[in-house]
């Protein structure tokens, strides 16, 4: 299962955080996922805009604190090369 899925439904991109079970808390994997379904968006003409939502009873509870908390799971710089999305060109809304 992706922890983010993307449809694309006229000319806008709903990007859902999907990991319900944890009530979408973000890891690692969903950051650079989530980078890289900007990236692809922010490179397609076709997509006028981008919703954020999430899968289940909640939005997103925040980080996934088992990251943080096991040196196992944290062994230094948690996100790499992520980025935060300023320039994006398209429009977008967090929505739940």
């Amino acid at each position: 299962m992706a922890s983010i899925t993307k449809e694309i439904k006229d000319k806008i991109a709903y990007l859902t955080l999907n990991r319900p079970e944890v009530f979408n808390s973000f890891n690692r994997e969903m950051a650079l996922l989530l980078q890289d379904q900007l990236d692809a968006c922010e490179k397609d003409p076709e997509i006028r805009a981008i919703v954020l939502t999430g899968n289940g009873k909640a939005f997103c509870a925040g980080q996934d604190l088992k990251e943080v908390t096991s040196a196992e799971l944290n062994p230094g710089n948690r996100f790499g090369k992520c980025k935060f999305h300023s320039g994006l060109q398209q429009d977008w809304v967090g929505a739940r």
